[in-house]
């Protein structure tokens, strides 16, 4: 099976003319059920130019927000691990443990702007979803954490609705309102990011133009609370359009560091877990999040993950022969 059918287009060959209308009609043939679009190689972009309709492209999910969207239906947890430490060659080998994303850590990680742009190409080479924690909202950080073929971001310590509104900005290309042909963007979000990467287009093995057109629906934006001005503004944060929300002790899409905020509220920031207070923010940004959007529930994400742990350490045991123990780390 094509790994890259879980968040790209397939590239191994192009549809026929007839898979093609019925891949545009809603009424793919069965090889094609887990493609969001045809292969945009400029050869097929030639074969089938003006054969496909460009609102139905932008309307494709594709990267991260598909893998998201495919776990909704069956149901099931979206699995990732953190990278602290530099190299291709790990970065690979990580991906091929069953994640279905891998976070780049270029706040905390000995990880620089050569080695994201090795490690996300990896990662994206095993059919795996790249994210990259960037160090702090800055446009040019932004733009080469997104321009390296990053599937999407996670960005630390936003504290107000406007840093929210000029992350998002700073991930979209601006809007097309005058286009030349009938193809524009139309329902989308618009930003300042700069057009000229190669590389978030060979990731997806796109087009520069198709990338261009298709990005701004794509890619996943995450951030973190992690102060108390942060706290005070969640629930209107987590409304601001193009943000999607995480808590960082589990899965989805809005992160709180609980460490940080922890720290942030003047309390020792390892010791969070045993106190009240930084408990009670925790959930009222974990309450912010769900009601600005569909997350799966704490409780459900730990069930998730300890049933996915029983497992992993059930092969072990067939290994070794002998009984593990099985334990949970938060």
């Amino acid at each position: 099976m094509n790994t890259f059918s879980r968040f790209i287009p397939s590239f191994a060959s192009p549809p026929s003319a007839s898979s093609n209308a019925q891949l545009r009609h809603g009424k793919p043939q069965q090889q094609f059920d887990h493609l969001a679009r045809i292969n945009t190689d400029d050869h097929v972009n030639a074969e089938f130019a003006g054969q496909w309709d460009a609102d139905e492209c932008e309307d494709e999910l594709l990267g991260l927000q598909r893998v998201m969207a495919d776990a909704q239906n069956p149901r099931r947890p979206v699995i990732g691990s953190w990278m602290m430490f530099p190299g291709a060659n790990l970065a690979r080998m990580v991906a091929q443990l069953g994640y279905d994303f891998i976070l780049v850590d270029c706040e905390h990680g000995n990880i620089d702007d050569a080695a994201m742009h090795a490690s996300v190409g990896a990662i994206a080479g095993e059919g795996v979803s790249p994210l990259v924690r960037i160090p702090k909202l800055d446009v040019g950080t932004v733009k080469r954490a997104l321009d390296c073929g990053a599937h999407g971001i996670l960005c630390p310590s936003i504290s107000t609705v406007d840093d929210a509104r000029a992350l998002v900005s700073y991930s979209k290309f601006p809007a097309t309102t005058k286009p030349l042909t009938n193809q524009s963007s139309k329902k989308l979000l618009s930003g300042i990011r700069g057009v000229g990467s190669p590389f978030a287009p060979s990731v997806f093995r796109q087009s520069l133009a198709e990338y261009i057109r298709t990005a701004n629906r794509n890619t996943f934006i995450a951030i973190q609370i992690e102060t108390t001005e942060g706290l005070s503004n969640c629930e209107e944060i987590a409304k601001v359009d193009g943000i999607v929300l995480k808590n960082s002790q589990v899965t989805d899409h809005q992160t709180n560091s609980p460490n940080d905020l922890a720290s942030s509220m003047g309390y020792p920031p390892l010791s969070h877990e045993s106190i009240p207070e930084v408990q009670e923010a925790i959930e009222r940004i974990l309450a912010a999040a769900h009601k600005a959007v569909d997350l799966m529930n704490l409780g459900g994400d730990v069930v998730a993950l300890m049933e996915w742990n029983n497992e992993q350490l059930a092969r072990l045991d067939d290994i070794t022969g002998k009984k593990s123990t099985s334990a949970m780390y938060y």
